[in-house]
């Protein structure tokens, strides 16, 4: 790694996160809708109990969930924007500014995924009882896993040849499956969906927030190294001249 790097990769980590603030509608939303659709489902169920069962357990769905739009809809999504408005064209020419590029980008992301984790825990917590510091770092480690996973699902559709426009259309599609797969197989269970949501990233990131780390220790190691070849990969072949649709 090239000497006094850091410097600049945090530098431009800020500008990213700044970049974000600047669009507060959809950084709120992420935020808040997931919080809104908690306390949904929770009067929807209309139990008297619901709030005296396992934390963990009630809100592993919704932290995966929340891991998986960052990654998909933040970091993925904003790769292939920046090549698409011409600044992976300007200002990534060579292998240092790739590789300075990748680190601000995930560690920006990395940071604005941890703090809608804290805030999830903050808003949706109360309710269970006392907040915990020991619990809320477990959560946040767990969060953390997850989200690399989607961000090596997500970096490998920016190796695609799509524009901005397709990769909404196919983040949105792949999103949805997720969603679907893991409703139809919580719903009503049967062996074709069952099978099909072993494969479902949802439904893997869910069991690792409701179980943890340890006993998905094989699981965890496999995410790591899947994400550390995945990013290998997008440095290796980040487009850096894209085919605009306009020229």
């Amino acid at each position: 790694m090239p000497k006094n790097i850091w410097p600049r990769v945090f530098s431009l980590t800020s500008i990213f996160i700044k970049e974000q603030l600047k669009e507060p509608i959809a950084f709120f939303w992420i935020m808040i809708s997931p919080c809104a659709m908690f306390y949904f489902f929770a009067t929807t169920r209309q139990d008297p109990n619901y709030f005296s069962n396992n934390y963990i357990t009630i809100s592993a769905w919704f932290y995966a969930y929340i891991s998986s739009s960052v990654a998909l809809f933040g970091f993925a999504f904003y790769i292939i924007g920046r090549r698409e408005s011409g600044f992976t064209r300007s200002f990534i020419y060579s292998k240092e500014s790739k590789l300075i590029f990748l680190l601000s980008h995930f560690i920006a992301y990395s940071l604005i995924s941890i703090s809608y984790c804290i805030t999830f825990y903050a808003t949706t917590k109360f309710p269970f009882g006392n907040y915990d510091l020991n619990e809320l770092l477990n959560i946040a480690l767990r969060f953390y896993i997850c989200f690399i996973m989607f961000c090596a699902i997500g970096a490998a559709f920016t190796l695609l040849p799509i524009n901005f426009q397709n990769s909404n259309t196919l983040l949105s599609i792949f999103s949805f499956c997720m969603l679907i797969l893991g409703v139809m197989s919580a719903s009503r269970s049967n062996h074709i969906t069952d099978a099909l949501n072993l494969a479902n990233p949802l439904t893997l990131a869910s069991q690792i927030m409701e179980q943890g780390l340890e006993p998905n220790k094989a699981i965890t190691i496999a995410i790591i190294f899947l994400f550390i070849s995945v990013l290998h990969k997008t440095f290796k072949h980040l487009r850096i001249n894209p085919v605009w649709s306009r020229y």
